[in-house]
Formats: C-alpha cells, structure tokens, sequence
C-alpha cells in the first residue's frame, strides 16, 4: 500500500521537524507551544482572514521569543469588523491549539457591564458593600494568568459596549499590567495575557464599501489602520476616515494608542464557502458516530447549501443555519424513525432538480456512492 507508507512517512517527517524546532526554541523560550503548529490550526479553521492570521502570526513570534515588554500584557488586539466572520472564533482556536481546550480563556461579555453601577462585576464590590469580602468577579484569574510555560488568554467581547468605568479600569491593565481587585485583598498579574477585544463598529460602513466597485478601498483600509498613519490625510481612505472617527467617538484616544493591533476583519466570500461547509460536516460526522451514521454529501447539495447559506451580513453564522434547517432536521427525523439504531447506515444527500431541499437516499457499501 504505497499511498499510506508514503502518508505515514509524512507524518514522520512533520513529527521531526516540529520536535526539531522544540528542541531549538527550547533553551530561548520558557513557552512550549510551537508558532507553526499554532498557525496550521488557524489556518484550518479562518477562512478569508490573511491579514488577520498575519498579524496573529507576528504576535505569536513575540511571546514565544519572550521580547515584549515586561511590565505590560504580551498582546493587546482590537478586532473590527462584522458578525460571524471569526473574531471569536479565532480566540477560541488559538485557545485550542495552546491548551488542548477551545474553552481554555477568559470570556468576558461587556454587554454585562454596560451600567456604571456593573463595572464592580469587573473588580469586584468596593469595601462595605454586599459581596465586597467574598470578591465575586467575572474575570477567572486561573485562566488570565495562565502558567509559566503557556500564556492567558483573556476575550472582552463587544467592547464597544462596556462603560466609562470599565474602559478606565482597562487602561490602567494596559499600562502596568495589573489589575487591583475593589476589596485589595487581591490582584490579577495580566502580564502573561494576551488581550482580545472584538467590537462591530464600522461594520454597516464596511458593509456599504466592500462592494466591488470600491473593493480597492478595504484592501488598503487594513495597511493604514494603524494609528501612525492616521495624521497623514494622503493616506486615509474614505472607509478608514469613517473606521477612525467611529472609534475616536466612542474609546478616548489614550485607550486607543495603547493597541498594539486594530485588525479588521473581511466579509466572507462566497469562495471561501467550500471550506466552511467541509469543516462542519466533518464535526456533524463526529457526533454521527454514535447513531453508526454517515453522510455524502454530493456536488449538487454543496451548491445548494452555498446559495441558501451565503449572507455577507451575517457571515459563518447564516451557513450554519442553513445547515441546521437542510442537512440536520431531516436527517434527524430520519435517525429517531430509524427500526434498526445498531445497523450502520449511510445516507447520500443530493439536491433533485429544482427543488427547495435536499433529498436523503439511503446507501449500501456496495452501491454507487460518486
């Protein structure tokens, strides 16, 4: 079986590179994650994100090589840009590939802390108040502070949202690293952190411009969106104007001078869909496992799932509903009906003609599955 010799020495041959590049890096840095494995992971899973996975790419360079700055966080990341294109999602995957756990990081929802009088949920209750000696906060210091050999990693979601008082509780992170609970009993060291913040601003505007008429304006949006380049009046395309002046009305500029990326996150493709649809059948096909069930998935039920599950508004998402309402309904009506739940089974899944859903036939091993 030459094919699988040959895919068994690849696998070898991979396996001794990335142990090579450990034993390298292993006397330079006290992190034992490896950059490329990282990024292979990401790069499996974001689609249509260069410019994003680039910059996580440099920002992975840095720690492991351990020359940022000691007395601050060892990333701070502003993510922009529209729903269900992969901001969360590729917090979760780094999460992942340095943990072995996607749900390995601290999530903090800022539409929790939108009140003044929430921001205590951050810090904890000052002296005096309800709650103030037990310390109750939403943040996990276990998961912030992460271990000597692998970083925290903390997620503030929809930044935008969070108020005054919480913005200004950040600052204070983001210039020494530290944060001081509201009791003084205790404090959160984010100086092993990498700090991520997603917020939709822009997204309406990046909607109207990354028509194809004005394509060439977003290309050039992400290279001028670093704050260097915002007081030169050559270089500010229209969209990138707009972008600045949404962030400069809602965070104080002080907060934005201490980023040390502003990404932007692209609309999803229509082309970068083949590979979307790929990567969640494949996880349907793991949880199939129990019921002994398989699906194919044919070229005609790829492209009808294409046409019903691309929306540029709503990104990843709406393909996942589209999912849900075509492939997993019916095939979960066809599982719960089935007499036989022992007997393997293999459904071929095709769209007939015209019609508005797909069709379910049952396979044998010995039928023809192309």
């Amino acid at each position: 079986m030459p094919f699988i010799n040959d895919k068994l020495r690849a696998v070898q041959d991979n396996h001794r590179e990335r142990d090579e590049r450990e034993r390298r890096t292993a006397a330079a840095s006290r992190y034992k994650f490896d950059v490329q494995d990282v990024m292979e992971k990401l790069r499996a899973s974001i689609y249509g994100q260069e410019r994003a996975l680039e910059a996580m790419e440099h920002m992975l360079m840095v720690v492991k090589a351990e020359i940022s700055d000691p007395e601050k966080p060892l990333y701070i990341g502003l993510f922009l840009g529209p729903t269900g294109v992969g901001k969360t999602e590729i917090v979760k995957v780094l999460a992942e590939a340095i943990y072995g756990d996607r749900n390995h990081f601290c999530r903090v929802d800022m539409n929790t802390l939108s009140l003044e009088h929430y921001a205590a949920a951050l810090t904890g209750a000052p002296p005096g108040y309800v709650g103030s000696k037990e310390g109750a906060s939403v943040l996990d210091k276990e998961k912030i502070e992460g271990t000597y050999s692998r970083p925290g990693i903390i997620l503030f979601d929809e930044i935008e949202k969070a108020s005054h008082q919480v913005i200004q509780a950040l600052l204070n992170v983001f210039d020494n690293g530290l944060m001081r609970m509201s009791s003084g009993s205790d404090v959160i060291d984010f100086k092993n952190t990498m700090i991520f913040m997603t917020s939709n601003l822009g997204a309406r505007e990046i909607f109207q411009f990354t028509d194809r008429r004005f394509s060439y304006l977003f290309q050039r949006l992400t290279h001028y969106m670093q704050p260097k380049n915002w007081g030169n009046s050559n270089m500010e395309p229209l969209l990138e104007k707009l972008m600045k002046k949404k962030l400069e009305r809602t965070f104080p500029p002080e907060y934005l001078n201490r980023m040390d990326d502003m990404i932007i996150f692209e609309w999803l493709r229509k082309t970068t869909m083949n590979r979307m649809i790929d990567k969640l059948m494949q996880q349907m096909l793991v949880r199939l496992g129990k019921h002994h069930c398989q699906l194919l998935l044919q070229e005609s039920a790829v492209s009808f799932l294409m046409e019903e599950g691309y929306d540029k508004r709503y990104g990843g998402r709406a393909m996942k509903r589209a999912l849900r309402k075509y492939v997993e309904v019916p095939l979960a009506d066809r599982l719960i009906r089935r007499p036989d739940k022992e007997h393997a089974v293999t459904y071929k899944v095709e769209r007939r003609g015209g019609e508005s859903r797909l069709s379910f036939v049952e396979v044998s091993n010995n039928d023809d599955l192309s």
